[in-house]
């Protein structure tokens, strides 16, 4: 392969990865549960390193500019948004968003899978051979905490042990095995800023406009069908101008709809470098459970519960 050839493989490649680097912050921003929060920051940052090593293997390679952003990665950021903001319950807006982070990781095992199989240098086969190999572990941490082959992981983070300790005795009361639980010390990463990355207005917008295009085009299509039906049944045609209008009308007022949705939703969208921080600095303790799906709502709800209880507690400054 010649470098032109292999500048266009990588900047393919480069631009999912940013996809992911900006993807992963969204998440980060919609989910509650501080251990998610802080896990999906950790891969955000893991992509944006990724993105400046392959942009560096660019260079090398005689390129000077920065790929552009994907359009598809702005719609389906907006769509998470968007999703995460209409989800009812806070362990539903988890099982959203770690649906949408598998199909992003499909994405992005699929185009490192293909960019892999392409003749490249030896030096960039190796940067995106490596890539690709961390990438699999989150993709096989993301199975784990979606629930895989029966069972899910479930993570929480408290501000003590002691915190972690109730939680335990709660998750022993309603006959979760200790087996399954783990409590270790967290050791907090370093994040860097992660303004820029996060979803924009445009985003939502965007999003929600095709969103909206995508459910007027269907309303339009039953709408001349029945057009049609009734202009049958009274024996003569439907009018072609009566048909195109009702459907490009449809259409319209659809992409309208949705692109005020995603412009309220946008407005929203807050940056959470300094939850994030908080998030960092007090958390002390990670419990983990490892059990059947059929028990996992279950100890979500438990430690969920305890987790709200002791934050509450320690804000009023209460005794335990």
């Amino acid at each position: 392969m010649n470098t032109l050839s292999a500048r266009n493989t990588l900047t393919s490649l480069y631009k999912i990865v940013e996809a992911g680097e900006k993807g992963y912050a969204v998440v980060a921003s919609n989910v509650k549960n501080r251990a998610l929060k802080i896990l999906f920051q950790s891969y955000s940052q893991q992509r944006r390193r990724f993105k400046d090593e392959i942009f560096e293997e660019i260079k090398r390679l005689g390129g000077e500019t920065r790929p552009k952003s994907s359009i598809l990665g702005m719609i389906h950021r907006g769509r998470i948004d968007i999703f995460a903001t209409l989800t009812i319950g806070d362990e539903n807006v988890e099982k959203v968003l770690l649906k949408e982070v598998r199909l992003g990781e499909r994405v992005a095992l699929n185009t490192y899978e293909r960019t892999l199989k392409q003749d490249l240098p030896p030096v960039t086969h190796a940067l995106v051979e490596q890539q690709f190999q961390e990438v699999r572990k989150v993709v096989d941490q993301i199975r784990l905490l979606r629930g895989q082959d029966g069972k899910r992981l479930v993570l929480r983070l408290y501000d003590s042990r002691k915190d972690a300790e109730q939680a335990l005795q709660s998750l022993k009361k309603a006959g979760i095995s200790e087996q399954t639980i783990k409590i270790e010390d967290f050791n907090p990463p370093v994040f860097e800023p992660s303004k820029g990355r996060g979803t924009t207005i445009l985003e939502t917008i965007l999003s929600g406009g095709v969103g909206g295009g995508i459910w007027g085009i269907v309303a339009g299509i039953l709408a001349v069908i029945s057009i049609v039906q009734i202009a049958a049944l009274n024996e003569r045609a439907a009018s072609p101008i009566v048909v195109v209008m009702t459907l490009l009308g449809l259409i319209a007022a659809g992409v309208f709809i949705g692109s005020m949705i995603g412009l309220f939703i946008g407005w929203g969208v807050t940056s959470q470098d300094d939850y994030i921080s908080e998030t960092v600095k007090d958390g002390e303790v990670l419990m983990q459970t490892l059990i059947d799906e059929s028990l996992a709502s279950k100890a979500w709800r438990i430690m969920n519960q305890v987790a709200i209880a002791a934050r509450a507690r320690h804000a009023s400054g209460s005794p335990a």
